[in-house]
Order: C-alpha cells, then sequence, then structure tokens
C-alpha cells in the first residue's frame, strides 16, 4: 500500500474523524448526565459524600469512554460513507479511479490510532482509575454517616431508622449547632434536641455524636407516655465500617503485568478482556465500511439497523467467551480469538457481497474505453 496520502484520502479521513468524534462526544455527554444525576441522588440521599462526586464522576468518564468508542467509530464510519453515497461523491471517487481497497488507507488512519489508544486504556489507564474507585468506595465504607451531614436540612441515615437535622456546622462539620436527632428503636421514638454536638472517637475506634446542653424524649407517638431527660453531654453511636478492614481490590484494579503472571482463570479472562477491546474496534471498523454502501435513493441511515444489531451479537460473544473462559468452559488459548475470526470471515463475506458495488469503478472505466477505442476506429 502506498504510504503517500491523496486529497481524496485526507478528505476522506477528515470525514471519518469528525462523524466520529461527533458521535462519541455526543453519547459520551449522556452518559455523563445520566450518572452524574446518579450521583447527586446519592449525595442528596446521603449515601456517598459531597467531596466524592468528581471523583467517581472521572471514573465514569474513562470506564464509558472504553465502551464507547468501538460504538462511536462504527457510527462515524457509517454516517461519514453514507453522506458520501447520497451525495453522489462516491460515485464521482469511483469513477476517478479509487476502489474499495483504496477507501481502507484512510478509514485504517483513523482506526489504527484510536485502536492503539484502546491498548493504552485498557491495559493500564483503566486499572489505575478502577484502583482509585475502589480506593474511593473503601473509604466510603469506613466513613462513618456524620461525614456525609448537610446543614440546614433533614438528613436520614444509611439504614433509614434515623434522622439528623442541624442548623449549621464547622467548615470539617467537627462542630454542629442546633441539632434534632431522632430514632426508632423497638417502637419506641427517641428525639434529642441539643444547642451544640460534636464528633468524636473513642479508644475502641467507634464514633459518636456527643450532644451537649439538650433534651431527651423517650416513648411511644401519640401518647402521654413520655420520658423527659435534660443532660449536659449524651453521646449517640454512629454506625460505621470497622477500622482497620483490608480493602479488596477488584479485577478490574489488578495491573495488567499481575494479570499475566497468575494463573487464576478469572485473572486470564480479564486480561483476554483488555486485549480484545481493543483488537474488536479495529475489526468493528473494518466491517463499517461494506456495511456502509447505501444508494441515494435508501439514505444515510439504510443499514444503521444491520449494522447494530451485528455489534450487539459481536459485543455479547465477547462477554460469553470471556465469562466461558473464567468458568474454565473453553481452554485460554482459544479464548475471546474465536469471535474474532467469525468476524473476520463475515467481513470477507460482505466484502464478496458487496462485490459488485465496490467493482463499479471498474465497469464504468471499461465501458468508457470501450467507446473511446470505437471512436477511434470510426
Amino acid at each position: 500500500m502506498n504510504l503517500h496520502l491523496s486529497i481524496i484520502d485526507r478528505y476522506i479521513g477528515q470525514e471519518i474523524l469528525i462523524s466520529w468524534l461527533s458521535v462519541f462526544f455526543v453519547l459520551l455527554l449522556v452518559v455523563l448526565s445520566a450518572d452524574a444525576i446518579h450521583l447527586l441522588s446519592w449525595v442528596v440521599e446521603g449515601r456517598i459524600p459531597g467531596d466524592t462526586l468528581l471523583p467517581l464522576l472521572m471514573n465514569t468518564l474513562y470506564e464509558f469512554s472504553v465502551r464507547l468508542i468501538p460504538l462511536s467509530l462504527l457510527l462515524g464510519v457509517l454516517l461519514a460513507f453514507g453522506r458520501l453515497y447520497k451525495d453522489s461523491e462516491m460515485t464521482a471517487i469511483m469513477s476517478a479511479g479509487l476502489g474499495a481497497m483504496q477507501w481502507y488507507r484512510p478509514l485504517l488512519l483513523v482506526a489504527v490510532p484510536t485502536t492503539l489508544v484502546m491498548f493504552l486504556l485498557t491495559l493500564i489507564v483503566i486499572p489505575a482509575v478502577a484502583q482509585q474507585y475502589d480506593e474511593i468506595m473503601n473509604e466510603i465504607k469506613s466513613r462513618t454517616e456524620l461525614s456525609t451531614l448537610f446543614a440546614g436540612r433533614f438528613n436520614q441515615s444509611r439504614k433509614g431508622n434515623a434522622i439528623f437535622f442541624l442548623e449549621s456546622q464547622s467548615e470539617k462539620g467537627a462542630v454542629m449547632d442546633h441539632v434534632f436527632h431522632s430514632q426508632k428503636k423497638a417502637g419506641v421514638s427517641h428525639i434529642d434536641i441539643a444547642k451544640r454536638a460534636r464528633n468524636q472517637r473513642n479508644q475502641d475506634g467507634r464514633d459518636y455524636i456527643v450532644m451537649e446542653q439538650g433534651t431527651h424524649y423517650e416513648g411511644e407517638p401519640g401518647t402521654a407516655n413520655y420520658k423527659i431527660t435534660e443532660y449536659d453531654q449524651y453521646g449517640i453511636y454512629v454506625p460505621g465500617t470497622r477500622d482497620g478492614m483490608r480493602p479488596v481490590a477488584s479485577n478490574k484494579a489488578i495491573p495488567s503485568s499481575d494479570l499475566w503472571k497468575s494463573d487464576k482463570f478469572k485473572h486470564k479472562a480479564e486480561l483476554q478482556w483488555r486485549l480484545t477491546v481493543p483488537v474488536s474496534t479495529l475489526i468493528i471498523a473494518m466491517l463499517a465500511l461494506p456495511l456502509s454502501h447505501t444508494t441515494p435513493r435508501s439514505g444515510r441511515y439504510a443499514n444503521l439497523a444491520l449494522a447494530m444489531g451485528l455489534y450487539l451479537v459481536y459485543s455479547n460473544l465477547l462477554a460469553v467467551s470471556t465469562t466461558w473462559i473464567e468458568k474454565e468452559t473453553i481452554p485460554i488459548w482459544i479464548g475471546t480469538w474465536w469471535v474474532h475470526v467469525l468476524a473476520l470471515i463475515f467481513l470477507f463475506v460482505l466484502l464478496k457481497l458487496k462485490g459488485h458495488a465496490f467493482n463499479y469503478r471498474k465497469t464504468a472505466v471499461s465501458s468508457g474505453q470501450g467507446v473511446s477505442g470505437r471512436g477511434s476506429d470510426a
């Protein structure tokens, strides 16, 4: 293949790049918006602290980028070539002497660097991001519920059996003013109203909220059977994860070098998944070229449903084969590679089926030469 890029190569490559990036950023924006709303609801409910919102959102950015790059590249190639077919630009390009194999040059100009970026993401970046995510989640679990309290609103506990209200608090939440606490124990309501409260951890590592200058009400709602106690200090235990618990890393957070050395099938399955996603990205881009062939009457979205169906089948087969590796159903050397072989065979069949359309250039040029020859004889 000649490495020199012609004007047509740069033009088609630019069309593919613009279409792919447009689709990718639109899909990523939709996913990030949905996840941001989800995380904000967790913050409002007190399930996660507010300072973990941005790190968790960044983790979503990297994770879904890996998932969306192959799909967006497929859609970008379909839209780019679909527009060229619809506007009859491909007809002019074919008449100029360029066929299907030449179109792969600008396509690979975009697909190959994208595949290399995918290898970088899946083998190095994503494990590091997943490790950070595990650390954040373990830190959230180890924190007490006091770290998720908001001033000026009613805060419900994680188990839903207690409610906190505080008028104001210090910068780090160590001291709170005008605190209300309500909790039910064995059907009996316990209510505390204190002028001030502060966080305190005892020698055993248990966290308490110490109410100061307050009143404790104990009784059954709707009855006059209430016990009222005034106190200077009263400690309320706040549940949290035990300190010193060793965090467990997920398979996604294990470095690729450690997966390579491991003999566990679940680690081998994870390593093959990290390798198979970039490979599938390149194959999907190559499949998009014959799938993008349309006529001006059929429209640029004619093969979109077929392409999406093939993408879903391809991705699901890869996921199933990864599960088979983990369960030791198939040998590791077969792994997910059989799915790629099937995809390449299907690509070859597509190129054969679309051959009559891709060979339009040859037909047009041969007809033109025949007419010219007869005119010369005359």
